[in-house]
């Protein structure tokens, strides 16, 4: 199985990204899934109100249903990765040595990392996510920081026809 995240901060049009991504996969005969966005699902507080309890719970449980996907599909479209959430965490505890090693270590596993950058007429009220912009923009800081202290390899896009054709251009993809 291959896997494909789209990162960033939120409200930068990620999920829709993914949707779309994937059905351009699917109506190309590729068996492609979608895995949402984890922090939604979260039973403890998240956004400025985080705790290093509520992110941890992120980080382990996006690895967890990422695995679950393992024999399910040719291509897991992720609406974030585990470096994301280490973004959130760092914004409110500071760096964690044993998180950025496991992040680190599990970044590797993705295909393709696309950073989705901030686009401000995204940002809206949807009752779970901060429509903070100074949040929004702390936590674009901090992935960017994360990518260059991981030196880990991306792309910057938010156009799903662009990620497609990466995708279908690269034969690591399909």
């Amino acid at each position: 199985m291959k896997k494909i995240a789209l990162i960033g901060t939120h409200g930068t049009g990620k999920t829709t990204l993914a949707h779309e991504l994937v059905a351009a996969l699917k109506k190309r005969d590729i068996n492609a899934e979608f895995l949402g966005e984890i922090a939604r699902t979260c039973p403890l507080p998240i956004n400025e109100n985080t705790s290093k309890e509520a992110q941890e719970w992120i980080i382990y449980t996006q690895y967890a249903k990422e695995l679950e996907y393992i024999n399910r599909c040719d291509i897991l479209v992720c609406d974030r990765s585990v470096l994301d959430s280490y973004a959130y965490y760092m914004n409110k505890c500071g760096e964690n040595k044993l998180l950025e090693d496991f992040v680190k270590e599990k970044i590797v596993d993705y295909s393709f990392l696309f950073r989705v950058p901030i686009n401000p007429s995204y940002l809206k009220e949807d009752g779970i996510r901060s429509v903070n912009q100074s949040f929004q923009k702390n936590i674009d800081e901090k992935v960017k920081f994360i990518l260059d202290k991981l030196s880990v390899n991306y792309y910057t896009e938010s156009n799903a026809d662009k990620i497609l054709e990466v995708l279908l251009n690269d034969r690591r993809a399909i």
